[in-house]
C-alpha cells in the first residue's frame, strides 16, 4: 500500500463528505461500490478520517436526527432510517435518547402529520368517519409512529 494508491481514495472520501454527511458504514459502502479502491486503502482512509474527527457516527446521528425531526416521521421510522445509514445500534440508542425528545414531541409531530392527512380526506365525503380515522392511523403507522401516539392523536381528531 503506497501513499499513491491512498490519495485517490482519500480524495473520493473527502469529496463525498463535502457533499453530504455520512456514517462510517455508509462511506465505506460508497468507497467500496466505486470499485476503484482496495479494502486496505478504504480501511486506512476511514481510520485517518476517524482520527482527524472528520467522520463520527455519533455526530452524524445527532445531525440526522435533527433533520428527521423536521420531516414528520415517528420514532420507529427514524431508528429504521439511521440503521439504513449504517449507524451502529448502540449509537442510535444513545442519540435517540439524547436528541429525539419526549413522547410529547412525538405527539406533536404525529398531530401535525395527522392534520395534513385529515384535511386531504375531507374530499372523501362518502367515507364514514371511522374509515377516515383508519386511514389516518395507517398513514401515521407508516410514518413510524408508535400505536400509543397514534391512539392519542386519533382521540384529538375525533374531538375536533
Amino acid at each position: 500500500m503506497s501513499s499513491d494508491s491512498l490519495e485517490p481514495c482519500r480524495e473520493k472520501a473527502l469529496r463525498l463528505l463535502e457533499n453530504s454527511p455520512h456514517s462510517v458504514s455508509g462511506l465505506k459502502r460508497k468507497l467500496f461500490n466505486a470499485g476503484k479502491f482496495t479494502a486496505q486503502d478504504i480501511k486506512t482512509v476511514i481510520d485517518d478520517l476517524l482520527k482527524a474527527r472528520l467522520l463520527d457516527d455519533a455526530q452524524f446521528a445527532a445531525n440526522y436526527i435533527d433533520y428527521l425531526k423536521t420531516t414528520g416521521i415517528g420514532r420507529f421510522k427514524a431508528v429504521f432510517k439511521l440503521k439504513n445509514k449504517g449507524v451502529p445500534q448502540h449509537i442510535i440508542q444513545e442519540a435517540m435518547e439524547k436528541y429525539w425528545g419526549t413522547e410529547e414531541g412525538d405527539d406533536e409531530r404525529a398531530a401535525e402529520a395527522a392534520k395534513i392527512k385529515w384535511r386531504s380526506l375531507k374530499t372523501k365525503k362518502d367515507w364514514p368517519e371511522i374509515k377516515k380515522l383508519q386511514a389516518v392511523a395507517r398513514f401515521l403507522a407508516g410514518r413510524g409512529f408508535p400505536m400509543d401516539v397514534i391512539r392519542r392523536v386519533l382521540e384529538r381528531l375525533k374531538v375536533s
